[in-house]
């Protein structure tokens, strides 16, 4: 069923980035100013990314660099999200793998998820590089613009031979840029997966649950006072509407209108189109 809007309801939007705000290192036009409307209205806004590559921090400092009023606290990022779903496997422990007291994990991403893993206190060895002789109980994969055929391998012998966990972020498969699209996580996990010839065990990134339920606690709002604004139908608004929360798709980014045309699955079936950011604040009355 589809959830009726109350703009005067809304307390928090919740916004993808790559394809929504910025495309690669430039801001959606309109996008800056849409924020700081957002910001004047008395809502609560946050930036939920399926990107991994660098941590909370470095994401804002970046986001801020472009004009945007962001600040790390109203960052949630696939690495950081892994980080939390380790930390709540290891309080109650699902998989053996968890059980280790200080596990070893293999990262074939980038530097973002280590430096979450430390920020949030997990109880783990995070390396990224191929040469390491230790055995992993665990292979996470994200976003690596450093990818070689080492890595790869070194995940699948890992995974195969060494029983590890095999946790992917997201599974993205591009993202937007200024000229187009580039290989995403899920390129990476995709690589991964036919070496091992699985899938992995655990997919953290929208739109599992745990994005939305970490994304409400911070805002510490319900899912009807909630808005998203995504670009992908498969993620962000899948996202939106599992938790009953308001999605709006824009067009602006990896959803063409013959995808949005066909879409069979009512949790891929947006609230409402926009053709890019911009139209929320007419959305909305502002």
């Amino acid at each position: 069923m589809t959830v009726r809007l109350d703009a005067s309801k809304i307390r928090t939007l919740i916004f993808d980035a790559d394809g929504v705000l910025i495309h690669g290192k430039t801001p959606h036009p309109g996008a800056v100013d849409l924020v700081d409307w957002v910001r004047c209205s008395g809502r609560r806004l946050f930036v939920l990314t399926n990107n991994s590559s660098t941590a909370r921090g470095k994401y804002a400092a970046r986001l801020r660099r472009m004009g945007f009023h962001i600040h790390r606290s109203e960052i949630i990022t696939s690495g950081y999200l892994t980080a939390r779903y380790f930390q709540q496997c290891q309080s109650k422990p699902l998989f053996p793998q968890f059980r280790v007291r200080e596990p070893h994990v293999f990262v074939v991403g980038g530097a973002g998820i280590p430096e979450e893993f430390r920020a949030v206190g997990v109880r783990a060895t995070l390396t990224r590089s191929p040469r390491d002789p230790r055995k992993p109980q665990f292979v996470i994969a994200g976003i690596d613009r450093g990818l070689t055929y080492k890595k790869l391998a070194r995940a699948q012998r890992a995974i195969m031979a060494d029983g590890a966990l095999f946790i992917a972020t997201n599974q993205d498969p591009t993202f937007p840029v200024e000229d187009g699209f580039q290989p995403g996580a899920g390129t990476i996990v995709a690589a991964i997966s036919t070496a091992v010839g699985r899938q992995p065990d655990i997919v953290v990134g929208k739109p599992q649950p745990l994005a939305m339920k970490i994304a409400l606690d911070a805002a510490g709002c319900t899912p009807r006072e909630v808005l998203i604004v995504g670009d992908r139908l498969d993620t962000d608004i899948q996202c939106g509407r599992q938790a009953g929360v308001f999605s709006v798709l824009v067009m602006s980014g990896a959803t063409t209108r013959n995808q949005l045309r066909s879409v069979r699955d009512p949790m891929q079936k947006p609230d409402h189109v926009l053709k890019d950011v911009t139209g929320i604040r007419r959305l909305l009355g502002g």
